[in-house]
């Protein structure tokens, strides 16, 4: 098996890191520290990032992006993250929703949408699904009208009016169009009663309600957004009505794939981190990674990191081939690679002893920043719990 990478994509590789490493590393710190979150959105790098094109690298060339594939933004986004986690989890958001611009928007929609989006580096997406009566409900296999989305949206029309309330919602207060579901069939479960529908933060009966305030990936926003009889013409509905769970199934793959490398990214940095203090840090006479004991939490972290991004990698290429493409790797991709990124950076602030315990040291960040994807991209046992529906 080939598993060199191209000459793209090695240069985006490239690009991405050197963005992280001069742009974002030496204003992460800074930023994770600011109390109000209100104020903490890097605004300044990610508009540079979107003018170096890492915006719209999910779309494709003939829409005015770089095409590149889930293998590709899969480099990208570790880079990113890397630099910090939560700059990569703005980018990845924009371009898990890039993909059902790509497939699930009309001719029309995509002609509103798509100037605005190439012209504007601060026109980034979303999608809202999450809501305070229901997180997980919305991806498991329990189709009950009782349970996940409660937002409403009702026909009048030639609109919809849709009331209800998101949250948890990644770039929300900061996206420019909003990917939102809501509940167009009160009668059936998610899985057959819920429908897509384009919002803009100008619409009347729209607003951003409370910013979340976060433990780690902390340089993210995430929000609440508010609906109160909004209303949506029917033209920004995005595939047919009560199938919106269908077609995010039938055209979106790699979502999870996609979202696990930034997470590995920020392991790796960890690691990294760990490794170079072994190697400085002196004691009982000698540096710490000559002691078995340190030096064999960093041999796991590598084995880890290298098994992750093996399983990562193979499991994004095989995205593009229809006949190898199984649900349950991207599904256990994430599990995978976010339960060993959190061993790594666990066994990294170990490697830093009581040191990696003050704030004044980057393990911190590192853990706390990691520890959101274990429910982050959807919860670890829910993807175990989809996974099984495969076997």
């Amino acid at each position: 098996m080939d598993f060199s990478l191209t000459e793209e994509q090695l240069a985006l590789q490239k690009l991405a890191h050197e963005f992280a490493e001069r742009e974002i590393r030496p204003i992460a710190k800074e930023h994770d520290r600011i109390q109000d979150p209100h104020k903490r959105f890097p605004w300044e790098v990610v508009e540079k990032g979107g003018r170096a094109g890492l915006r719209t690298l999910a779309l494709p060339e003939e829409m005015g992006g770089a095409g590149a594939n889930i293998l590709t933004l899969c480099l990208v986004g570790e880079e990113i993250a890397w630099g910090d986690l939560g700059v990569a989890v703005t980018f990845d958001q924009t371009w898990k929703i890039s993909h059902l611009i790509e497939r699930l928007t009309t001719e029309e929609q995509r002609s509103r949408i798509l100037p605005r989006f190439l012209e504007d580096p601060r026109f980034h997406l979303a999608v809202a699904m999450t809501e305070p009566s229901g997180g997980t409900d919305n991806i498991l296999p329990y189709d009950s009208p009782s349970a996940g989305v409660r937002t409403s949206a009702v026909r009048q029309g030639s609109d919809w009016v849709l009331n209800g309330t998101k949250h948890f919602i990644s770039n929300g207060g900061i996206a420019k169009l909003y990917f939102l579901a809501a509940r167009t069939d009160p009668a059936k479960g998610v899985s057959e009663g819920l429908t897509y529908f384009m919002i803009t933060p100008d619409m009347a009966g729209f607003s951003i309600g409370e910013i979340h305030d976060k433990m780690g990936q902390r340089l993210s926003q995430n929000a609440e957004l508010l609906l109160q009889n909004c209303r949506v013409p029917d033209s920004n509905r995005v595939g047919a009505v009560n199938e919106a769970m269908k077609a995010r199934r039938r055209f979106v793959r790699g979502s999870n794939i996609e979202a696990a490398a930034t997470v590995l990214g920020t392991a790796r940095a960890a690691h990294e981190d760990a490794l170079e203090y072994a190697r400085n840090r002196v004691q009982g006479g000698r540096p710490i990674i000559e002691h078995q004991a340190v030096g064999f939490m960093l041999c796991d972290g590598f084995a880890e990191y290298q098994a992750s991004r093996q399983l990562l990698h193979h499991a994004a290429w095989t995205t593009a081939h229809d006949d190898l493409y199984d649900p349950k790797m991207g599904f256990m991709t994430k599990c995978f690679v976010s339960e060993a990124a959190f061993r790594i950076a666990t066994r990294s602030l170990e490697v830093w002893g009581g040191m990696g315990y003050m704030t004044e040291a980057p393990m911190e960040k590192y853990l706390r920043d990691v520890t959101s994807f274990l429910h982050s991209d959807g919860t670890n046992q829910a993807m175990r719990i989809r996974s099984m529906n495969f076997l």
